[in-house]
């Protein structure tokens, strides 16, 4: 039908109204238009004859039914509603939110276009994506079409927005889509699979990879040479090779043009390189069962945003179980006076740790990300510090001298050794100690 003309009239099938009033971008499945719906700015998006898949009915109907389900998460900029299509067989589009400015797609950082405020907020974009997946997973539904492509993210906050739902459907349903060149899982590359959650995990940790390590995670040497059709299938199919596989380096990173993997991966925590090396390991790669849960990577990078600390010089540094250490880039020994003890391990008690309700034992997806408690420093004093209540519930909080005392939500305990924090989950009573460091 072409390109719609601006100030079109069209009837929603909720029964609201639409006016296009301007072109913004040309896309693979349709056009995107700026436009009025019910007196409200939105973008629609209208397809093309060659987007809606193989089966362009089915693709409809499942595009309606999201339309009627509503959306897992706030991240999903989630179809609001439909403009059906004018005749048998013919094209229609979508309502959607706007994307705010000042956001970014992956590419983006990956080119060094958008650069993140700090790993800190980084970590915290990570969180979201892979929060908002576990939630879609868990209502039984795949995205199915997982690319650089498909997300917003604000790299000051780290806040994060996920486009494209047009394509997310019951787990294992086929739309007609299999994906993004370079962000399929081998098995779709082969055609051994239609896309499900399990292609969905290993997509996510494509995007995670390239968020924190700036490289695709298969690119290495052997992505250098002309890439045929031929060789795309091998590179990102059946011979997929990670470019950190310690075990077969012959994928490993080039010198020259893989210069952000060399510098970064060694400075990632021991156990994100773990995760990393399964997610992307020869079994993960062979087997989508082998591939890390997203409540594997949530409390992997709940862990890494809780451990990182800053230096006077600026610069982040990457603690590990809480313990003080000199900082890479100025040399300075950054003394962290106490950690906190947790079930699964300690993080920094130093000025900025966040505790996350994942940090606390078994949870709910939608109340993983929830913050529990938040390290902060004396206004007038910053070698006082004391760790804020920000749950619904009161703490019961054990001093050295054996007494107890509540401690309500908004207030605040001061960090000195031996004290002990009784924080009630749903599980039961979850402790944090303090313990001051050597």
């Amino acid at each position: 039908m072409g390109k719609l003309i601006e100030g079109t009239r069209m009837r929603t099938l909720l029964n609201g109204e639409v006016v296009i009033d301007e072109w913004l971008a040309d896309g693979g499945q349709g056009d995107v238009y700026r436009v009025s719906y019910n007196g409200t700015q939105k973008a629609l998006k209208w397809y093309k004859q060659s987007g809606m898949g193989g089966e362009p009915g089915e693709f409809y109907k499942n595009l309606k039914n999201n339309v009627m389900t509503g959306p897992p998460s706030p991240e999903f900029l989630w179809p609001l509603d439909l403009i059906e299509p004018q005749q048998e067989g013919g094209v229609f589009g979508y309502v959607m939110d706007l994307k705010p400015q000042g956001y970014y797609e992956v590419s983006d950082f990956m080119l060094r276009r958008a650069v993140f405020a700090s790993y800190r907020t980084a970590a915290g974009a990570a969180m979201q994506i892979v929060s908002a997946f576990r939630l879609l997973h868990n209502k039984g539904y795949s995205y199915q079409d997982l690319n650089d492509g498909n997300f917003f993210i604000n790299p000051l906050d780290g806040k994060v927005l996920i486009a494209d739902n047009d394509n997310v459907a019951p787990d294992n349903k086929k739309t007609g889509i299999i994906g993004k060149p370079r962000y399929m899982a081998p098995e779709i590359v082969m055609r051994k699979s239609m896309p499900n959650s399990l292609s969905d995990r290993y997509s996510m940790s494509v995007i995670l990879f390239i968020l924190f390590v700036m490289n695709h995670p298969l690119e290495g040497k052997r992505s250098l040479a002309a890439m045929s059709p031929a060789r795309q299938e091998k590179l990102y199919g059946s011979h997929a090779l990670f470019i950190m596989d310690e075990d077969n380096r012959a994928n490993a990173p080039d010198p020259v043009y893989h210069k952000n993997a060399l510098t970064v991966w060694p400075q990632l925590p021991d156990y994100m390189r773990a995760l990393f090396s399964k997610a992307f390991g020869q079994k993960a790669l062979k087997n989508p069962n082998a591939r890390p849960a997203e409540y594997e990577w949530i409390d992997c990078l709940a862990r890494f945003r809780s451990e990182i600390v800053s230096c006077r010089c600026g610069n982040e540094i990457f603690t590990q179980q809480g313990q003080s250490r000199n900082c890479d880039s100025c040399g300075s020994w950054i003394t962290i006076p106490y950690r906190l003890k947790l079930h699964s391990g300690s993080i920094p008690g130093a000025a900025g740790s966040w505790l996350y309700r994942c940090q606390l034992g078994t949870c709910n997806a939608d109340e993983a990300l929830n913050r529990e408690a938040h390290v902060v420093a004396n206004k007038s004093d910053p070698n006082m510090l004391g760790i804020k209540n920000l749950g619904k519930t009161a703490w019961s909080v054990k001093l050295p001298d054996g007494s107890v005392r509540q401690v309500e939500p908004g207030r605040l305990v001061p960090l000195r050794d031996g004290i002990s924090i009784g924080i009630a989950t749903k599980a039961g009573i979850e402790t944090v100690d303090i313990i001051k460091n050597d």
